[in-house]
């Protein structure tokens, strides 16, 4: 528990001031936490060994996709080709082949462009980087909560066995209670008060379903945590699991990207 407090206040004291300050120094940050979230990916256990250079483009590509500009077309159009293109030059079907390509261009494009994303919401709102933070942050709590005091029906056993279909309730309406009301204070008072929470609640339930495919990732590759850069509370992948999918319900809805 101790390690597990001082990973996250160690946490907190790096990352708050960048997502205040904002601007290059959270695009660096956004770029270093995107490769060391790639890097779980690579990480994962596979049948075959892929040649180094295959690793070197996929990071060259996810640092690309975080630093993307205005011309996103080109970033995407070379995430999709040069993988692609190794198949051919790696010429090794038990090493590297068209299946694990696709994969890596899965979790590059996933990875790259949820923080590209990051830096993009900061830069348009510091407030509105908090009310889709404040989203998953206070559902997981509640939902924690409720599970923990209430919950008796298994939401998910064969993915995550603690979660349960009360905790998922009340953390899907106290998330969305209490992340509408910051948007409703903070950001704008003339919002359409319905539309609001049905949206919220729609990224709080995103933010759930998040959290439960990266625990089938896990529970896949059989293993209890993406990484150990934050001890007691896993890897990058295993912090923001629920952020990420909040970040693409809000891409989808707002068209930022």
């Amino acid at each position: 528990m101790k390690k597990r407090l001082i990973s996250a206040v160690v946490a907190l004291a790096i990352f708050i001031p960048l997502i205040i300050v904002g601007g290059i120094w959270l695009k660096i940050a956004a770029c270093v936490l995107a490769v060391l979230g790639i890097k779980e990916f690579l990480d994962l256990p596979h049948k075959n060994k892929r040649p180094i250079y295959i690793d070197v483009i996929i990071y060259a590509l996810t640092i690309l996709l975080v630093f993307m500009n205005e011309k996103r077309e080109i970033y995407y159009f070379l995430t999709m080709l040069v993988p692609l293109l190794a198949v051919i030059y790696c010429n090794d079907n038990k090493k590297y082949n068209a299946d694990e390509a696709f994969k890596l261009i899965g979790m590059t494009m996933l990875v790259g462009t949820i923080f590209y994303g990051f830096t993009v919401i900061r830069e348009k709102s510091l407030m509105l980087f908090i009310y889709l933070f404040l989203i998953t942050m206070l559902t997981d709590t509640y939902a924690h909560l409720a599970g923990t005091l209430v919950g008796k029906h298994k939401f998910a056993p064969k993915i995550s066995p603690n979660k349960t279909w009360e905790g998922a309730i009340v953390g899907g309406i106290f998330g969305t209670l209490c992340a509408s009301t910051f948007y409703y204070i903070a950001i704008d008072s003339n919002v359409n008060v319905l539309g609001l929470l049905i949206i919220t609640l729609f990224l709080s339930c995103l933010g759930q379903l998040g959290d439960l495919f990266f625990s089938a990732v896990k529970r896949n590759h059989d293993i209890k945590d993406f990484s150990n850069i934050m001890p007691g509370h896993g890897g990058v992948l295993d912090r923001l699991d629920s952020i990420i999918f909040v970040i693409i319900g809000y891409i989808l809805l707002s068209g930022i990207i």
